[in-house]
């Protein structure tokens, strides 16, 4: 806070700290500066509590092998918050974390997924962040479930495959 104005980032940071009450832990990614800084102020009002993983910390991270061992701390429902940012992010809550554009030649391409599929279904607290509002990163609900399906390929295993 500069001159008594409270910047974006503070007030995004904020926000989620309210959003991890009663959390027993947090996980927070690599590129995640304000999830962090939530995370790390709520383990502070908390007394030690959360617990809090930040995947770029050597001090905040008790992983050894990175992203796999997030993923099965997850699995066996061990991490109560995680945070996502995608590209674009719509009203319902459908993220595109790979790229705009036609998937082969894209306009804009992200760093990717990486597991986060995975995560937004075994993490109890799946929290969307963006720091920007803006057409670009909040497309109509529609357009981007279109654009989703559009961008997936059917399965070429047979009808026994099962699809979702």
């Amino acid at each position: 806070m500069v001159d008594g104005t409270i910047r974006d980032e503070e007030q995004l940071a904020s926000v989620i700290l309210g959003l991890l009450s009663g959390a027993r832990h947090v996980a927070v990614g690599a590129s995640s500066p304000i999830p962090a800084t939530a995370a790390l102020l709520a383990r502070h009002l908390g007394s030690g509590r959360p617990f809090v993983s930040l995947l770029s910390s050597e001090r905040h991270n008790f992983f050894t092998d990175g992203g796999r061992e997030l993923f099965d701390c997850g699995g066996q429902g061990r991490i109560d918050a995680f945070f996502l940012s995608g590209g674009q992010i719509d009203g319902g809550a459908n993220i595109n974390l790979v790229a705009v554009g036609d998937y082969a030649k894209p306009k804009v391409r992200f760093p990717g997924s990486f597991g986060s599929a995975y995560l937004y279904y075994v993490v109890p607290r799946v929290i969307l962040f963006r720091l920007e509002h803006s057409r670009r990163t909040r497309p109509h609900h529609q357009s981007l479930r279109l654009h989703l399906r559009s961008a997936a390929r059917p399965l070429s295993s047979g009808q026994s495959a099962f699809r979702t």
